[in-house]
């Protein structure tokens, strides 16, 4: 069995007897197993479980039917009644067929061959959403406020880490997809913010006055298009921007 697959499976089967029954961890064989082998060891199954809790930042109760704080011979690890784990199943399902078959399409594929695994998209979360994605999410459901909160707590937690991209095109991107929909104080928000990180980026003040300009704010677009040449003399889009508006980029 590939690495791909058999990480991927760590939530479907960690162990498995019933909550209580079980008494004993690790147990001495597996019930309920619905992908792997029924001729699994059980050391290699727990294992793949540890490497799958790494990769999604989680721990067994994540997937698995338990009681918070209890130890894990208490655990139900055959019952399927957690959406997580049901969800688990698909996506061991998906990862084997980019691996086996889609991966082993690809023409004159370099070797050693890139694998997919439970990684590739999750990078320590469960959720494996986009910071661009989840930040105009946050906007859009909860106001600006809690959508900065949310960016400087994630900021905290993972900057260093692969999970998201702290780099200032997310927040630039969220805000663009903001102005898109009109939420143009919204999308001046996350701009504000990513400028306390990165300061001395030109881009940031040309998406400011594209938000301005969408706004109907042209002395304040025009402002920001001067602070993106300043900061940026290569931003042709700002000095687009000035010409269309009768003003000299220099």
């Amino acid at each position: 069995m590939r690495l791909a697959t058999f990480v991927l499976a760590a939530a479907l089967t960690c162990a498995a007897t019933p909550l209580h029954a079980q008494g004993k961890f690790p147990p001495d064989s597996l019930v309920n197993l619905k992908y792997f082998p029924r001729t699994i060891a059980v050391r290699d199954l727990i294992d793949s479980m540890r490497f799958f809790t790494f990769a999604l930042g989680v721990r067994c109760d994540y997937c698995h039917v338990a009681r918070e704080r209890m130890p894990l011979d208490s655990f139900n690890f055959r019952s399927d009644d957690k959406r997580t784990k049901r969800t688990a199943r698909v996506m061991l399902d998906m990862v084997h067929h980019i691996n086996m078959d889609h991966l082993a399409e690809v023409p004159e594929r370099p070797v050693p061959n890139v694998q997919v695994t439970c990684v590739t998209c999750h990078r320590g979360v469960p959720r494996p959403v986009e910071l661009r994605t989840l930040m105009a999410q946050t906007v859009r459901e909860s106001g600006l406020d809690s959508a900065v909160k949310a960016y400087r707590g994630l900021r905290d937690r993972f900057y260093g880490r692969a999970a998201y991209d702290f780099g200032e095109v997310s927040l630039e991107a969220a805000a663009e997809e903001l102005r898109g929909q009109g939420r143009f104080d919204d999308a001046l928000g996350l701009l504000r913010l990513d400028a306390e990180f990165y300061p001395g980026s030109g881009m940031i003040p040309y998406q400011t006055g594209e938000a301005l300009l969408a706004k109907g704010d042209t002395a304040g677009a025009v402002a920001s298009y001067r602070e993106a040449l300043q900061k940026d003399p290569r931003s042709f889009g700002a000095a687009r921007r000035l010409r269309e508006l009768g003003q000299q980029p220099n």
